[in-house]
């Protein structure tokens, strides 16, 4: 319930819920700390307690930092794949060519009808996290048709049998960007590593409690800050999670891009003009 919540708003209102309750339970941890330990003991160590927490603080700091760092990169991956999908697809359109007015009709109808099942059906799957098997089999069965038309296709010239084993090579590569786009959809932080990072969160919170200032006002402010900061790191990982999820993820406009400009070459009279887009679902972030 909680993930969908966080996949289905603004990054802004994740953070702000974020932040609300992580300021709500560190600060009431901060006033039942000042009850149970006095805080002459803390003023006397503060030095020492500023030492340990600098390398506390040092270590939660480089792993929250390994976290995010690979996350964005997962995103870079993810958005490589989509890239190669897109050119794989493209690359047999055009290859078509090669083959033949009524042979390349086909495959280009069908690759055409592809790149909309992606964009219309696939995307918005992927988007809300529906990850089931059933909703991905229409495009699977769309490119088994394309590999069993192109394998049934009969060369009547040398440069056809070339044009036919480049597009093989094509398809085959539309496989495997096709699985890997699937396989990063499902790519996140494991929950292991969320119980870490709350973990050293905390730990965290109780070596800024340990501090003895005397303002009890400046050691609220120290605390929200600190946590503030761990907040804002927490939204940008779980807005960036998952690759293909929720508001902020990849989205199909290279795949659109390949329809777009394939129409303006072989159908320019019906197809759109310079400039102008076809918004798809899942096309926009």
């Amino acid at each position: 319930m909680l993930n969908e919540w966080f996949y289905s708003h603004k990054t802004w209102q994740i953070g702000l819920l974020i932040d609300v309750v992580l300021l709500v339970v560190s600060l009431f941890g901060l006033r039942l700390f000042h009850r149970l330990v006095a805080w002459h003991p803390r003023e006397e160590h503060t030095h020492m307690v500023g030492l340990s927490y600098a390398l506390c603080g040092s270590v939660y700091a480089v792993i929250i930092a390994l976290v995010a760092g690979s996350i964005f990169e997962t995103m870079d991956k993810s958005e490589g794949i989509a890239a190669e999908e897109a050119n794989s697809l493209a690359a047999l359109i055009f290859d078509s060519s090669g083959l033949g007015p009524q042979s390349a009709d086909l495959v280009r109808g069908k690759t055409n009808r592809y790149i909309d099942v992606v964009t219309e059906k696939e995307w918005p799957c992927q988007r809300a996290y529906k990850m089931e098997s059933a909703n991905f089999e229409e495009g699977w069965a769309l490119l088994r048709q394309i590999s069993v038309d192109l394998a049934s296709f009969e060369p009547k010239s040398q440069g056809q049998a070339t044009v036919k084993m480049e597009m093989e090579h094509d398809i085959n590569d539309l496989f495997t960007a096709r699985r890997q786009r699937l396989l990063a959809a499902t790519q996140h932080v494991p929950g292991a590593i969320w119980g870490m990072l709350l973990f050293g969160l905390g730990v965290v919170c109780v070596y800024v409690y340990l501090f003895g200032p005397h303002s009890y006002k400046i050691h609220m402010a120290v605390t929200a800050m600190t946590v503030l900061s761990v907040g804002f790191v927490f939204t940008l990982v779980i807005a960036e999670d998952y690759p293909f999820r929720g508001i902020v993820s990849v989205d199909s406009e290279a795949y659109t891009d390949v329809k777009e400009v394939a129409e303006r070459v072989y159908h320019p009279e019906t197809a759109p003009k310079e400039g102008e887009r076809t918004v798809t679902p899942g096309s926009e972030r």
